[in-house]
């Protein structure tokens, strides 16, 4: 009996999504939200406690998720988010980030330079900014 219900289990769990890094973040941020929740009162604790469902909810739903290919998506935009802010963490202390006003590109500048002109390298437009 024992083995016929792990076997099931053990089915049931394979075309399943399970506990990426998405997942793991989401655990974290419950844990948070729960205990933010334990020092409130009155009605800010009924809101904390409906965010903190919905949260729960919804990493359930991931983990449980048998649409593979759509939660791996997600993983990977977050994935790809969190390394872009990890770089732009590291690079902070020697560079600065601008914004081309013209088509948006972001570019890279070092610090420590003064007021300098810059050239976006995607449309080529120049403006001013300090370093």
């Amino acid at each position: 009996m024992l083995n016929k219900v792990r076997r099931y289990l053990y089915r049931y769990f394979l075309e399943r999504n399970g506990v990426d890094s998405l997942g793991k973040a989401l655990l974290w941020i419950v844990c948070i939200v729960f205990i933010i929740t334990m020092l409130l009162k009155g009605i800010a604790k009924i809101v904390f406690v409906l965010i903190l469902w919905a949260l729960i909810m919804y990493m359930y739903f991931r983990i449980f998720s048998k649409n593979l290919p759509k939660r791996r998506a997600e993983n990977a935009r977050y994935e790809g988010k969190i390394r872009y802010f990890k770089t732009r963490m590291k690079q902070g202390k020697d560079y600065r980030f601008y914004n081309c006003p013209s088509c948006g590109t972001h570019l890279r500048v070092p610090k420590g330079a003064g007021k300098i002109t810059i050239t976006c390298s995607k449309c080529g437009h120049k403006f001013d900014r300090k370093a």
